[in-house]
C-alpha cells in the first residue's frame, strides 16, 4: 500500500497545511511561477499533490506587489486557455480569489456555465469588487439550469447583489424547489422590497423544503432591515414568520425580533406576547423584560404574573429581581402567598437581591415554616440580602419575643451574614434561653467571636444543662483559641483556669477542651492531671491518647507499658498507633520499630489490625516481614494478607 504523507492526508480532508518546523527539510530555492505552472500542467488531484503546493506557495509570493500581482494574474489566465486537466484548473480558479481583478472576469465568465468548471469560477469570481461580476452572474442565471443555477444563486446571495433581488424573486415562485430554496436564501442575504414580497409567499408554500428556507432566510433579511435602521419592515417580517406557527427555536428568534424592532410599541407588544398562550413566545418575551419595561412600568406585569403558566411565574419573578426593590418587592412578596412551591422558591430567591430590612422577618417565618429546596431558599436569601439596615433588622428581631423556632434561624443568619456586632446578642442568648438556642449560639460564636470570649465560654461551661452543650461549649472555645496566630499559647485562658480550678469534673472539662487546641505548651500540666483523682486522671489520659500531634509519644507509650486501668491502656496503645502513623516521612524501618512494639503490646485483634493499617506507609521490608509474621493468627490473617499483598505491591 502506498504511504500517505500528513499534508497529503490534510488535503484529502479538506483541511489547509502549513509546514512547520517538524517537517522542516534544508529550505530548496522557491519555485517560479512559471516553473509552477509548468509542473500544474499535469496535475490530477488525488494523494500526490505537490504540484499544487509549490504552485500556491508561487502565487502567494505576488500578493503584496501589485505588479507582479497583475503579471502573475496574466499566466494564469493564460493557462486557463490551455488544454490542462480540470484539476489543475480548478487550482488556477482557486488562486485568482487571491489575486484576481478585473481582467479575470471575461475568462471566468466563460466558465459560468460550464458544469465542471461552474463552481471554481464562481469562487474566483465572488471575490472581485467590480460590479461586472454582477452582470455576469446574473447574465449566467438566465440561461442555467439544475446545480448550476444553483450554485450561481449562491453567488448572488453571498455578493449581495441588489439587482438579482427581482429574478431571484420569480425563481422562488417557480417549479424547482431546490432552486426556489436557494433564491430564498439568498434573499436573506440581499434584502429589499421583493424579498419581503417573496418570504411572505414561500412561508405559507406548501413545499416544506421552501417553507423552512423561508423562515431562517426571512429571519436573517428581518435582522439585516434592523440592522439598517429599518424596523417597521423587520416588524413585518417577523410578524410573517411568527404568523404561521415555526418550531420553538424560530418562534422565540422571531419574538425576540419583533419586540427588538417595536421601538416606543415595545412595551405594548411584550406585554402582548405575555397575555398569549404560547410559552415560547412568552418565554422571549421574559428574555427582554430587563431591555424594554422600565422601573416605573412594572405594574402591567405584576398584574399579570398570576396568570402566566408556572414556569413563566418563575422567570417573571427572576427577572423583577433586577430592579429597584421599591418597584419590585411588593410583587415578589404577593408571590411569597402562591399555591405553587416552584414560584415560591422563585419569590423566596428573588429576595435575596430585591428584598431589605422588611423582608427579613417574612424570611424568618419561611425558614421555619417550609422545608426542602423551598426551606433552603429563604435561608439563603436570609443570608444574602444586603444592606447595615438588614443586619440590624435581624438583631433587633432577635431581641423580641418570636418563637423559638424563628430565633433559631435569626441565630443562624447572624453566623451566615458575619454580624459581628451581634455578639452580645448572641452571648445573651446564653442566659435564660433553651437549650436548642444555647447551642445554636455557640455554634454561631465559632464564626463571629474571638479569644476574648473564651474566659465568658468557660464560665457558661460550668452551667451547662447536658452534655450536649458541654461538648459544643467546649468545641466553640477551641475554634475561637485556633484563630490565636501563635500556636504556643493558644490555651493560656484554659490553663489559667485549669491551674485555679478545684472541682473534678470543671477540671475534666477543660482538660477536654486543652486536647481539642493542641498547644503542646500545655502537656506539662496534663502529666500533672495524670497523678489526680479518677476523674481528672482519665480526662488527661483521654487528652495524652487523642492528642493532634506525635509530641506526647513517650506519654502515652508509657501509659501504654504502666497504666493500671485497662481502658487507659487500650486508648494509650491505639494513641501510639496512630501517632506512628502521623510520620510519614519518617524513616521506614524506625516507624516499623515502633509498630513492632506496639504490636507486642497489643492483646486484642482491634489493635493488630490497627499495626496492620499503619504498615502500608512504610513499605520496606521490615514490615514486610512484619505483616507475614501475623499471617498465622486466626483473629487478623485476612488483614495481614491483605497488608502483605499491598506491602508486595508497592514494593515492586
Amino acid at each position: 500500500m502506498r504511504k500517505t504523507t500528513l499534508p497529503a492526508l490534510l488535503i484529502l480532508l479538506g483541511l489547509p497545511f502549513a509546514a512547520g518546523p517538524a517537517f522542516s527539510a534544508p529550505q530548496a530555492k522557491p519555485v517560479t511561477l512559471d516553473q509552477a505552472l509548468k509542473n500544474l500542467a499535469s496535475f490530477q488531484a488525488g494523494i500526490d499533490s505537490a504540484a499544487y503546493w509549490k504552485f500556491r506557495e508561487a502565487v502567494l509570493a505576488l500578493r503584496d506587489d501589485p505588479a507582479a500581482r497583475a503579471a502573475g494574474e496574466k499566466k494564469l489566465l493564460a493557462f486557463l486557455q490551455t488544454k490542462a486537466p480540470i484539476a489543475a484548473k480548478t487550482a488556477v480558479c482557486r488562486e485568482l480569489r487571491i489575486i484576481g481583478g478585473p481582467a479575470s472576469i471575461p475568462a471566468l465568465e466563460r466558465y459560468l456555465l460550464d458544469k465542471n468548471m461552474s463552481d471554481p469560477a464562481r469562487y474566483a469570481l465572488e471575490e472581485i469588487n467590480d460590479p461586472s461580476v454582477d452582470r455576469a452572474l446574473l447574465k449566467g442565471l438566465e440561461k442555467a439550469a439544475g446545480p448550476v443555477q444553483i450554485g450561481l444563486i449562491s453567488s448572488l446571495g453571498f455578493r449581495r447583489t441588489a439587482a438579482a433581488a427581482g429574478p431571484l424573486g420569480k425563481i422562488v415562485g417557480g417549479r424547482n424547489a431546490g432552486a426556489a430554496a436557494a433564491a430564498i436564501h439568498a434573499l436573506g442575504r440581499i434584502g429589499g422590497n421583493e424579498a419581503v414580497a417573496a418570504f411572505r409567499w414561500a412561508l405559507k408554500a406548501q413545499a416544506p423544503e421552501i417553507r423552512s428556507a423561508a423562515l431562517s432566510a426571512a429571519l436573517e433579511c428581518a435582522e439585516g432591515f434592523l440592522k439598517a435602521g429599518n424596523a417597521q419592515t423587520a416588524a413585518v417580517l417577523y410578524e410573517a414568520v411568527l404568523a404561521v406557527r415555526p418550531d420553538a427555536a424560530i418562534r422565540r428568534a422571531a419574538a425576540i425580533g419583533k419586540i427588538s424592532a417595536s421601538g416606543e410599541k415595545a412595551s405594548r407588544v411584550l406585554l402582548d406576547f405575555l397575555r398569549g398562550e404560547d410559552e415560547v413566545v412568552q418565554e422571549a418575551a421574559l428574555a427582554k423584560i430587563k431591555d424594554v419595561i422600565p422601573a416605573d412600568g412594572l405594574e402591567p406585569l405584576g398584574g399579570l404574573l398570576p396568570l402566566l403558566p408556572e414556569g413563566s411565574r418563575v422567570k417573571l419573578l427572576a427577572a423583577l429581581s433586577g430592579y429597584p426593590k421599591e418597584r419590585s418587592l411588593p410583587i415578589i412578596l404577593k408571590s411569597l402567598q402562591s399555591g405553587s412551591v416552584l414560584e415560591r422558591i422563585a419569590a423566596f430567591k428573588a429576595l435575596a437581591t430585591a428584598g431589605d430590612a422588611s423582608v427579613i422577618q417574612a424570611l424568618a417565618s419561611g425558614a421555619v415554616l417550609t422545608k426542602g429546596e423551598e426551606q433552603a431558599s429563604a435561608r439563603a436569601s436570609l443570608a444574602l440580602v444586603k444592606g447595615r439596615d438588614a443586619d440590624e433588622a435581624v438583631l433587633k428581631l432577635l431581641g423580641t419575643d418570636v418563637n423559638e423556632a424563628v430565633k433559631a434561624e435569626l441565630i443562624q443568619a447572624v453566623g451566615e451574614r458575619r454580624i459581628f456586632s451581634g455578639k452580645s446578642a448572641l452571648t445573651g442568648q446564653l442566659d435564660g434561653s433553651s437549650p436548642r438556642l444555647r447551642i445554636q449560639a455557640l455554634k454561631v460564636l465559632k464564626v463571629i467571636g474571638t479569644p476574648s470570649d473564651i474566659p465568658a465560654l468557660l464560665n457558661h461551661l460550668e452551667r451547662a444543662a447536658d452534655d450536649a452543650e458541654r461538648e459544643e461549649t467546649e468545641n466553640t472555645a477551641a475554634a475561637l483559641a485556633a484563630k490565636i496566630s501563635q500556636p504556643i499559647g493558644r490555651s493560656n485562658a484554659v490553663l489559667s483556669r485549669l491551674r485555679a480550678e478545684s472541682d473534678p469534673v470543671r477540671k475534666a472539662g477543660l482538660i477536654r477542651i486543652l486536647a481539642k487546641i493542641g498547644d503542646d505548651s500545655s502537656l506539662p500540666d496534663l502529666r500533672l492531671a495524670l497523678t489526680a483523682d479518677a476523674g481528672v486522671r482519665d480526662a488527661a489520659v483521654r487528652a495524652m491518647a487523642g492528642w493532634p500531634s506525635a509530641t506526647p509519644v513517650e506519654d502515652v507509650v508509657r501509659l501504654a507499658k504502666t497504666a493500671s486501668e485497662e481502658a487507659h491502656r487500650l486508648l494509650a496503645l491505639r494513641g501510639f498507633i496512630r501517632m506512628t502513623a502521623l510520620g510519614k516521612f519518617r524513616i521506614r524501618e524506625n516507624a516499623v520499630a515502633d509498630l513492632r512494639s506496639a504490636l507486642e503490646m497489643s492483646r486484642r485483634p482491634d489493635e493488630k489490625r490497627l499495626v496492620l493499617a499503619a504498615l502500608a506507609d512504610f513499605a520496606c521490608l521490615d514490615a514486610l516481614k512484619l505483616a507475614q509474621s501475623l499471617l498465622g493468627d486466626p483473629d487478623v490473617a485476612a488483614e495481614a494478607q491483605a497488608a502483605v499483598s499491598a506491602l508486595q505491591k508497592k514494593m515492586k
